[in-house]
């Protein structure tokens, strides 16, 4: 039997060197984050979730690592602490490593399809299966993390491309989906280039929204660097 070795960074003793590595790269790109702050009983179940994101915010999140696809125990109880907690949950099990390459893509091919047809592996992502048609940007790209809303609905688990973003509109670097700049929790009505989203008191931008990617940007790509290059044996400070 083996077992990860505990190392400690920036005064929190991690169960994982993963874990500690995501440390360095939120401390690279300036996130606020707590280290299990809190244990939890999920659905009678004992639960100590690993990264509390940008707490006492409206940008919060919990995040999950995992080295490995997660077991459907392991979805269950993050569903639980979101629908509990009414903070979103990820549960991410990609490396720690840009996910895509860079792409450049017009609005066409960015939601186009591809002839054959495709269903979808919450692991491995699209496969030469069924009826689905995804964009063929998309097929060659594998999932990173579950993410469960805190709706309190029933909602089948299903992974996706959640990606580090550096955002543009709030400068955080945030996980969106398909690395898209997007929305942003910092709209508001005073935004003059906007029109009315779907949440209230908030807006959505109307040009240069889609497709507009933000997951390769140099200072993520550093805090990859620094997070994958972070050497524990001399210290705390992960250099």
């Amino acid at each position: 039997m083996i077992q990860a070795i505990e190392t400690r960074y920036a005064g929190c003793r991690f169960r994982s060197r993963l874990e500690a590595r995501w440390a360095v790269f939120f401390e690279t790109l300036g996130i606020p984050w707590e280290y299990e702050p809190q244990g939890y009983m999920v659905n009678g179940t004992p639960y100590l979730p690993d990264f509390l994101v940008y707490p006492n915010t409206e940008f919060a999140f919990w995040l999950e690592i995992k080295g490995v696809f997660p077991s459907e125990d392991e979805l269950a109880k993050a569903r639980g602490l979101a629908e509990g907690s009414g903070i979103p949950a990820y549960v991410y099990w990609a490396k720690l490593e840009p996910p895509a390459p860079d792409f450049a893509l017009t609005d066409s091919t960015y939601h186009g399809s591809p002839i054959n047809r495709y269903a979808w592996t919450n692991e491995s992502g699209w496969r030469s299966y069924y009826a689905k048609l995804p964009p063929p940007w998309q097929l060659e790209l594998t999932p990173t993390s579950f993410r469960f809303n805190p709706s309190g609905k029933a909602e089948k688990a299903e992974s996706g491309f959640w990606w580090w973003t550096d955002c543009p509109h709030c400068g955080r670097a945030l996980i969106k989906l398909n690395g898209q700049v997007g929305w942003c929790p910092s709209f508001d009505g005073r935004n003059s280039n906007s029109r009315p989203g779907a949440w209230p008191g908030k807006t959505w931008p109307v040009n240069g929204t889609y497709p507009r990617f933000a997951h390769r940007t140099q200072r993520l790509l550093a805090a990859y660097t620094a997070a994958r290059s972070a050497r524990f044996e001399h210290g705390e400070s992960g250099a």
